[in-house]
């Protein structure tokens, strides 16, 4: 994201007015400012509870103007105050802004306006969009705390990298509205890609589905829901130069990961360790994830390679089932990937209902590029899976702003004995 910091306009916002068959405004971004200028004419009402208003581009009905009003007070009353979640932030103290617009690209988003001067951290004020056409309920309700939740991060991490943004405020909007299953056109985008890195930037569909990562490490070692997304924010607090034209690279988020989640799993584990547990996660998460490879029992060797090279965080999946061998058979695993990238390898039993019933790690060097196991006790397991998860570089730790990140192919050699 471009900025400029020390009080200027933040970002070229809105473009002008496209005017529709119905005489409103259809807004496109990055080409000018005036329309925003004009929006901030339009009639507006407030919230008489929250610092929010609601601005109708014209000849919106009253109806979508009180729904959207009434899902922004709900968001606002789960987020700010059963989750904790700091408030959004209109400039120079004036309430926080929600436009109601056609064709909003993403239904309903944030984006920043203002940063501020007197601030020790980086701080930014935002406003919403949000497209008019959205059916009142549940998308609405998920519309407006997705927005809520990217303001408060622009309050108080506005450095955070797109992509992971999306994903972390598409997880607070989640937990804020229950309503929705998990089964949606973004979960099933971001478990069909299980090789990219979750927090690309690359897709805002993908990026949504990518709140599954979130939502596991905050369910799984999150004090409350929500609360551990809070502390990455309040723990990577960045300082941006006067006249700087992008966000100061650090802390990240992931820095944080990092250090606070040492030792969560076990004495001796790392935010590596963290990252398999959840790619074996994955595999059983609804939608299903793709797999690289099903395969029939190897009864003679083979050699299989990656379809798609494997990015930082991403995974890749092998299942093998084991219908047709013998009593007291075993497989003989051997994996090999490339060089300057980690890999780590799991092998995992499962039941006939997919359950985890034992997975086992294929050790490595720590800069290794080879591994291999023998997995024996296969008597009364259904099927195996091998995860294959590159957990970053050898030469430097992931950051989700290093937009160099070089994925890795791989070669795993199956047999059975």
């Amino acid at each position: 994201m471009v900025a400029i910091a020390g009080g200027q306009l933040l970002l070229v916002l809105l473009a002008a007015a496209e005017v529709s068959a119905a005489g409103a405004g259809a807004f496109r971004l990055g080409e000018g400012s005036a329309a925003l200028e004009e929006a901030r004419d339009w009639p507006h009402a407030c919230s008489l509870r929250h610092p929010l208003c609601v601005r109708p581009a014209p000849e919106t009905p009253k109806t979508v103007q009180l729904a959207t009003l009434a899902a922004a007070d709900r968001a606002w009353d789960v987020l700010t105050g059963v989750l904790g979640v700091p408030a959004p932030e209109g400039p120079l103290g004036d309430p926080w802004q929600i436009y109601l617009l056609d064709n909003v690209e993403e239904g309903a988003w944030s984006l920043p306006e203002l940063t501020d001067p007197v601030s020790r951290f980086d701080r930014a004020a935002s406003f919403a969009l949000v497209d008019r056409a959205t059916p009142p309920g549940c998308s609405l309700d998920l519309a407006l705390a997705r927005a809520l939740a990217r303001g408060s991060l622009w309050r108080v991490a506005p450095a955070t990298a797109e992509g992971s943004a999306v994903a972390q405020a598409e997880a607070l909007a989640r937990i804020a509205t229950p309503c929705l299953a998990p089964e949606d056109a973004d979960f099933e985008s971001f478990q069909r890609q299980p090789e990219r890195c979750p927090v690309d930037g690359a897709s805002a569909s993908f990026d949504r589905g990518a709140s599954l990562f979130f939502d596991w490490i905050d369910a799984r070692f999150g004090a409350r829901p929500g609360w551990l997304l809070l502390g990455m924010w309040a723990l990577a607090p960045t300082r941006t130069p006067p006249h700087s034209w992008r966000w100061a690279a650090s802390p990240t988020g992931f820095d944080v990961l990092r250090v606070s989640l040492k030792g969560a799993l076990w004495q001796s584990s790392s935010f590596d360790d963290v990252l398999v547990r959840f790619a074996v996660a994955r595999a059983s998460m609804s939608p299903p994830t793709r797999i690289a490879w099903h395969l029939p029992w190897p009864k003679v060797a083979r050699r299989i390679a990656a379809p798609e090279p494997v990015a930082p965080m991403g995974a890749s999946y092998v299942l093998i089932e084991h219908d047709g061998a013998p009593m007291g058979a075993r497989l003989r695993l051997e994996a090999e990937w490339e060089d300057y990238g980690r890999m780590r390898w799991v092998a995992a039993k499962l039941d006939t209902a997919g359950r985890v019933l034992a997975d086992i790690p294929i050790v490595s060097l720590d800069r290794g590029t080879r591994a291999s196991l023998t997995i024996d006790g296969l008597d009364g397991v259904d099927r195996v899976l091998v995860v294959a998860v590159n957990v970053g570089s050898t030469d430097h730790p992931f950051d989700p702003d290093q937009r160099e990140w070089e994925p890795h192919g791989w070669l795993l050699t199956l047999e059975g004995q």
